[in-house]
């Protein structure tokens, strides 16, 4: 399977990411998008992991007290984006033939705590 050209300005981090998806996984037009989102989000964190390892990681607050730099908060955010834009992507596990959006992966965990309940109430858990 051949790879999709990758948006322009992605950095090495986002690229690699593009290339390791599209070349195992073929994609619509949405999911390219989504894609794209998630390469930019994850070449992000990486300049903000860069910003961290070269600055500071505590700073001035406004009264001067010492306190954990903005860029903690940044690199938080951005990786429940980048984790939000992955789980839209649904690709499928190893062994799945497709792949499931959280809210599928959740009814299903749903279903089998049900089933589970259930046999235990009859007794042939």
């Amino acid at each position: 399977m051949a790879a999709t050209t990758a948006p322009d300005g992605l950095a090495e981090a986002g690229l690699a990411l593009w290339e390791e998806i599209t070349t195992g996984y073929e994609l619509s037009a949405d999911e390219l998008a989504l894609l794209g989102q998630a390469c930019r989000t994850l070449d992000e964190l990486e300049s903000i992991a860069a910003s961290l390892a070269a600055g500071p990681i505590v700073v001035n607050g406004s009264t001067g007290q010492p306190k954990a730099s903005a860029l903690f908060a940044e690199a938080r955010a951005h990786r429940l984006v980048l984790a939000k834009l992955l789980d839209q992507l649904a690709l499928p596990s190893e062994g799945e033939d497709v792949g499931k959006t959280p809210a599928q992966e959740r009814a299903s965990k749903a279903a089998n705590v049900r089933w589970d309940l259930e046999r235990r109430r009859r007794g042939t858990a």
